[in-house]
């Protein structure tokens, strides 16, 4: 079995999408070596590990060999499977022989397109549209992507499969930071809704903990530099490297996550692989991430916020959450996951 993979987001992208391409690539790679072929459209300067990374011979735009010409690759590495990992296909795969997954993280595009521009949002639906429409099977991450696909796209939903993302417990370090903080990770974009998490912690009267937010910049980052410097216990810090970010997650208090819409949420699985509860909104993907380790708030609602924060600042209640992690990570078990896959893969070559 020849698996191709959509490979520019592999190598590209350090947060979200890219995460989630290494993740599966890497502990796939693991188990059924020698089957996996990475498709970019950049040249490497060297190899990445024992995987077959396939580039266009001839320089051409990037965007048009990842979303048409890569088929002819395809068709010349005797490619049983594609697998495209952040919502799209190459068109005119639908013709050729080769059977096709992808994943479709969120229609975020379609809940929130005042968010993008006009182009933008024709572009994804175009490619949406297609995906959906000629894969032979379709992952999502959460049951709210799923309805969202369905809603939007009447997609049918026998082909979808719901299979959550993985993440492996983490070490935490034994040293404690000099005061003590809740940690929010997280791009400062509106959908995000670092606004309100400020207001509410403002409304907290207690100078016994900080606020620390981290994260890519994004079109509310100014916004909140302005607010920030107006309560010196707020923190903000941007494009921390992983290290920094694991040295953060390890050494706060516990986390939170007050996001309008996720696909997913990852940092809250993120959290609880350091052994952090958080507090977390109560809508869309959030409390299927989440479960019963996490506290949940209106996201809308500053109250609501500063209420959850209150709450985890108790060490005995913060200790409670925490005891439910453990079992909430073993619904998350890479291994249990990454045969979910093999699984789709298997069944692409012997049924459909």
């Amino acid at each position: 079995m020849r698996i191709g993979f959509d490979a520019k987001r592999y190598f590209n992208n350090f947060t979200g999408l890219g995460n989630y391409s290494r993740w599966l690539i890497n502990n796939l790679n693991d188990q059924i070596p020698q089957s996996i072929f990475l498709f970019h459209s950049k040249k490497l300067k060297e190899s990445k590990d024992n995987k077959t990374v396939i580039t266009p011979k001839i320089p051409i735009l990037k965007a048009i060999w990842r979303s048409w010409f890569v088929v002819r690759n395809l068709k010349k590495e005797k490619i049983n499977i594609y697998h495209g990992l952040s919502n799209e296909l190459p068109f005119g795969i639908h013709k050729t022989d080769i059977k096709t997954v992808v994943t479709i993280h969120d229609l975020i595009n379609k809940r929130y397109p005042e968010n993008y521009a006009l182009i933008d949002r024709w572009v994804y639906d175009i490619k949406l549209r297609y995906a959906q429409k000629h894969a032979d099977i379709i992952i999502t991450v959460s049951e709210q992507t799923k309805k969202d696909i369905i809603h939007f796209y009447k997609t049918d939903k026998s082909k979808i499969r719901v299979i959550p993302i993985g993440l492996l417990k983490k070490k935490i370090s034994p040293k404690k930071a000099e005061k003590p903080y809740i940690l929010c990770v997280s791009s400062f974009t509106k959908r995000k809704n670092i606004r309100s998490l400020l207001e509410a912690f403002k409304a907290i009267d207690s100078e016994k903990i900080n606020l620390k937010v981290v994260g890519s910049h994004g079109n509310t980052s100014n916004e909140m530099i302005s607010l920030a410097k107006k309560d010196p216990r707020v923190q903000l810090q941007f494009n921390v490297s992983n290290k920094n970010l694991n040295e953060l997650y390890s050494k706060c208090e516990f986390c939170i996550y007050p996001s309008l819409f996720e696909g997913f949420g990852i940092p809250i699985l993120e959290a609880f692989s350091f052994g952090k509860t958080i507090a977390t909104s109560n809508i869309s993907s959030m409390p299927e991430v989440g479960k019963k380790a996490a506290i949940y708030f209106d996201p809308k609602d500053h109250s609501s916020i500063r209420q959850a924060i209150i709450k985890l600042m108790d060490k005995d209640i913060r200790n409670e959450f925490e005891k439910k992690i453990p079992a909430t990570l073993q619904l998350f078990d890479s291994n249990k996951l990454i045969d979910k896959y093999k699984s789709t893969y298997d069944e692409l070559m012997t049924t459909i």
